[in-house]
Protein backbone atom coordinates (compact mmCIF):
# COMPACT_ATOMS: atom_id res chain seq x y z
CA UNK A 1 0.00 0.00 0.00
CA UNK A 2 2.77 2.36 0.84
CA UNK A 3 4.56 1.77 -2.49
CA UNK A 4 1.29 2.24 -4.38
CA UNK A 5 0.58 5.56 -2.71
CA UNK A 6 4.13 6.66 -3.39
CA UNK A 7 3.73 5.84 -7.08
CA UNK A 8 0.48 7.81 -7.21
CA UNK A 9 2.12 10.78 -5.58
CA UNK A 10 4.99 10.62 -8.05
CA UNK A 11 2.59 10.45 -11.00
CA UNK A 12 0.63 13.39 -9.69
CA UNK A 13 3.82 15.38 -9.19
CA UNK A 14 4.94 14.61 -12.75
CA UNK A 15 1.57 15.59 -14.14
CA UNK A 16 1.66 18.81 -12.17
CA UNK A 17 5.09 19.62 -13.53
CA UNK A 18 3.89 19.00 -17.08
CA UNK A 19 1.07 21.53 -16.76
CA UNK A 20 1.59 25.14 -17.72
CA UNK A 21 1.73 27.46 -14.76
CA UNK A 22 -1.10 29.96 -14.49
CA UNK A 23 -0.48 33.43 -13.16
CA UNK A 24 -3.22 35.31 -11.45
CA UNK A 25 -4.24 38.46 -13.30
CA UNK A 26 -4.45 41.32 -10.85
CA UNK A 27 -3.88 45.02 -10.84
CA UNK A 28 -0.24 45.94 -10.33
CA UNK A 29 1.00 48.60 -7.99
CA UNK A 30 1.26 52.16 -9.23
CA UNK A 31 5.06 52.22 -9.07
CA UNK A 32 5.23 49.19 -11.41
CA UNK A 33 2.89 50.49 -14.10
CA UNK A 34 5.61 51.59 -16.53
CA UNK A 35 7.58 48.34 -16.27
CA UNK A 36 4.48 46.17 -16.66
CA UNK A 37 3.24 48.24 -19.59
CA UNK A 38 6.56 47.92 -21.44
CA UNK A 39 6.65 44.15 -20.99
CA UNK A 40 3.01 43.55 -21.95
CA UNK A 41 3.27 45.96 -24.92
CA UNK A 42 6.23 44.03 -26.31
CA UNK A 43 4.34 40.76 -25.84
CA UNK A 44 1.32 42.10 -27.73
CA UNK A 45 3.49 43.35 -30.58
CA UNK A 46 5.15 39.94 -30.84
CA UNK A 47 1.78 38.20 -30.98
CA UNK A 48 0.52 40.55 -33.70
CA UNK A 49 3.69 40.02 -35.72
CA UNK A 50 3.41 36.22 -35.41
CA UNK A 51 -0.24 36.35 -36.45
CA UNK A 52 0.61 38.44 -39.51
CA UNK A 53 3.49 36.21 -40.61
CA UNK A 54 1.88 32.82 -39.95
CA UNK A 55 -1.59 33.63 -41.27
CA UNK A 56 -0.76 36.41 -43.73
CA UNK A 57 -3.35 38.48 -41.89
CA UNK A 58 -3.64 42.23 -42.15
CA UNK A 59 -3.42 43.59 -38.62
CA UNK A 60 -3.41 46.89 -36.78
CA UNK A 61 -2.79 47.33 -33.06
CA UNK A 62 -3.02 50.62 -31.16
CA UNK A 63 -1.96 50.90 -27.53
CA UNK A 64 -2.21 54.00 -25.38
CA UNK A 65 -0.03 54.35 -22.32
CA UNK A 66 -1.13 55.89 -19.03
CA UNK A 67 0.48 59.15 -20.13
CA UNK A 68 -1.54 59.13 -23.36
CA UNK A 69 1.31 58.11 -25.68
CA UNK A 70 0.19 55.97 -28.62
CA UNK A 71 2.03 52.88 -29.89
CA UNK A 72 1.05 51.35 -33.24
CA UNK A 73 1.95 48.02 -34.80
CA UNK A 74 0.49 46.31 -37.86
CA UNK A 75 0.95 44.49 -41.13
CA UNK A 76 1.54 45.43 -43.87
CA UNK A 77 0.76 49.03 -42.95
CA UNK A 78 -1.31 49.86 -39.86
CA UNK A 79 -2.46 53.19 -41.32
CA UNK A 80 -3.83 51.47 -44.43
CA UNK A 81 -5.59 48.83 -42.32
CA UNK A 82 -7.19 51.51 -40.15
CA UNK A 83 -8.32 53.49 -43.20
CA UNK A 84 -9.83 50.30 -44.61
CA UNK A 85 -11.83 49.80 -41.42
CA UNK A 86 -13.02 53.41 -41.52
CA UNK A 87 -14.11 52.90 -45.15
CA UNK A 88 -16.51 50.11 -44.12
CA UNK A 89 -14.09 47.38 -45.17
CA UNK A 90 -13.44 48.69 -48.66
CA UNK A 91 -9.94 47.68 -49.86
CA UNK A 92 -7.34 50.41 -49.89
CA UNK A 93 -4.79 50.43 -52.69
CA UNK A 94 -1.95 51.53 -50.43
CA UNK A 95 -2.56 48.49 -48.24
CA UNK A 96 -1.95 46.11 -51.13
CA UNK A 97 1.08 48.06 -52.29
CA UNK A 98 2.47 48.01 -48.78
CA UNK A 99 1.92 44.26 -48.59
CA UNK A 100 3.74 43.77 -51.88
CA UNK A 101 6.68 45.84 -50.68
CA UNK A 102 6.75 43.86 -47.46
CA UNK A 103 6.82 40.56 -49.34
CA UNK A 104 9.66 41.81 -51.51
CA UNK A 105 11.54 42.87 -48.39
CA UNK A 106 10.99 39.46 -46.80
CA UNK A 107 12.25 37.68 -49.91
CA UNK A 108 15.35 39.89 -50.00
CA UNK A 109 16.04 39.25 -46.33
CA UNK A 110 15.59 35.51 -46.84
CA UNK A 111 18.15 35.55 -49.66
CA UNK A 112 20.58 37.52 -47.50
CA UNK A 113 20.02 35.10 -44.64
CA UNK A 114 20.69 32.07 -46.83
CA UNK A 115 23.86 33.66 -48.23
CA UNK A 116 25.08 34.56 -44.74
CA UNK A 117 24.23 31.09 -43.47
CA UNK A 118 26.17 29.46 -46.32
CA UNK A 119 29.19 31.70 -45.68
CA UNK A 120 29.05 30.80 -42.01
CA UNK A 121 29.01 27.09 -42.87
CA UNK A 122 32.03 27.51 -45.15
CA UNK A 123 33.92 29.45 -42.49
CA UNK A 124 33.14 26.80 -39.88
CA UNK A 125 34.34 24.12 -42.28
CA UNK A 126 37.57 26.01 -43.00
CA UNK A 127 38.14 26.58 -39.28
CA UNK A 128 37.65 22.88 -38.58
CA UNK A 129 40.16 21.98 -41.31
CA UNK A 130 42.71 24.44 -39.91
CA UNK A 131 42.26 23.09 -36.38
CA UNK A 132 42.61 19.52 -37.67
CA UNK A 133 45.80 20.44 -39.54
CA UNK A 134 47.23 22.10 -36.43
CA UNK A 135 46.33 19.07 -34.37
CA UNK A 136 48.10 16.84 -36.91
CA UNK A 137 51.23 18.96 -36.73
CA UNK A 138 51.21 18.81 -32.95
CA UNK A 139 51.07 15.01 -33.08
CA UNK A 140 54.51 14.92 -34.75
CA UNK A 141 57.58 16.20 -32.88
CA UNK A 142 60.04 18.62 -34.58
CA UNK A 143 62.51 16.93 -36.91
CA UNK A 144 65.44 17.67 -34.55
CA UNK A 145 63.66 15.70 -31.79
CA UNK A 146 63.33 12.54 -33.85
CA UNK A 147 64.49 9.28 -32.37
CA UNK A 148 67.95 8.45 -33.75
CA UNK A 149 68.16 4.96 -32.29
CA UNK A 150 66.37 3.37 -35.24
CA UNK A 151 68.08 5.47 -37.95
CA UNK A 152 70.39 3.90 -40.47
CA UNK A 153 73.85 5.21 -41.32
CA UNK A 154 72.67 7.27 -44.29
CA UNK A 155 69.80 8.80 -42.32
CA UNK A 156 72.18 9.65 -39.48
CA UNK A 157 74.53 11.42 -41.92
CA UNK A 158 71.65 13.44 -43.35
CA UNK A 159 70.42 14.22 -39.83
CA UNK A 160 73.90 15.36 -38.78
CA UNK A 161 74.18 17.61 -41.85
CA UNK A 162 70.81 19.19 -41.08
CA UNK A 163 71.81 19.82 -37.48
CA UNK A 164 75.05 21.44 -38.67
CA UNK A 165 73.06 23.68 -41.01
CA UNK A 166 70.78 24.67 -38.16
CA UNK A 167 73.79 25.49 -36.00
CA UNK A 168 75.35 27.67 -38.74
CA UNK A 169 72.10 29.54 -39.23
CA UNK A 170 71.74 30.17 -35.51
CA UNK A 171 75.32 31.43 -35.19
CA UNK A 172 74.94 33.65 -38.27
CA UNK A 173 71.71 35.15 -36.93
CA UNK A 174 73.29 35.77 -33.53
CA UNK A 175 76.36 37.49 -35.03
CA UNK A 176 74.20 39.65 -37.29
CA UNK A 177 72.09 40.80 -34.35
CA UNK A 178 75.23 41.62 -32.36
CA UNK A 179 76.60 43.75 -35.22
CA UNK A 180 73.25 45.50 -35.64
CA UNK A 181 73.13 46.37 -31.95
CA UNK A 182 76.76 47.67 -31.88
CA UNK A 183 76.93 49.73 -35.10
CA UNK A 184 75.96 53.46 -34.95
CA UNK A 185 72.58 54.59 -36.18
CA UNK A 186 72.78 56.05 -39.69
CA UNK A 187 70.02 57.33 -41.90
CA UNK A 188 68.82 55.17 -44.76
CA UNK A 189 70.06 57.79 -47.22
CA UNK A 190 73.61 57.58 -45.88
CA UNK A 191 73.58 53.83 -46.15
CA UNK A 192 72.29 53.95 -49.74
CA UNK A 193 75.07 56.39 -50.74
CA UNK A 194 77.72 54.17 -49.22
CA UNK A 195 78.52 56.67 -46.44
CA UNK A 196 79.41 54.00 -43.98
CA UNK A 197 82.54 55.07 -42.11
CA UNK A 198 82.94 51.93 -40.04
CA UNK A 199 84.90 48.80 -40.72
CA UNK A 200 84.04 47.49 -44.24
CA UNK A 201 85.07 44.01 -43.21
CA UNK A 202 82.48 44.04 -40.44
CA UNK A 203 79.88 45.23 -42.96
CA UNK A 204 80.84 42.47 -45.38
CA UNK A 205 80.85 39.97 -42.53
CA UNK A 206 77.32 40.96 -41.64
CA UNK A 207 76.20 40.57 -45.24
CA UNK A 208 77.97 37.23 -45.39
CA UNK A 209 76.23 36.05 -42.26
CA UNK A 210 72.84 37.05 -43.54
CA UNK A 211 73.50 35.25 -46.82
CA UNK A 212 74.72 32.12 -45.04
CA UNK A 213 71.32 31.43 -43.59
CA UNK A 214 70.74 28.98 -46.45
CA UNK A 215 74.08 27.17 -46.93
CA UNK A 216 74.40 24.69 -49.76
CA UNK A 217 73.60 21.63 -47.67
CA UNK A 218 71.19 19.12 -49.19
CA UNK A 219 67.78 18.85 -47.54
CA UNK A 220 66.86 15.23 -46.94
CA UNK A 221 63.55 15.69 -45.22
CA UNK A 222 64.85 17.01 -41.91
CA UNK A 223 64.09 20.65 -42.78
CA UNK A 224 65.95 23.84 -41.96
CA UNK A 225 65.52 26.43 -39.26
Amino acid sequence: MESSSTAKIGTKSTATQGKKRKFETKKVKHNKHDTTFSKRKLGLFNKVTELSILCQAETALIISSQQGKLYVCGYPDPDAVIRRILNDGSPVQSCHSGKKKHQELVETMNLEYEATHNRLKEEKKSLAEIQEARKGRLDFPPWWNQDIENMGLEDLEHFSASLETLKLNLVATLEAKKLNSQRPMFSNLSLMNGCFSGDHQAWNLMNGCSSSRNPMVPNHGFGHY
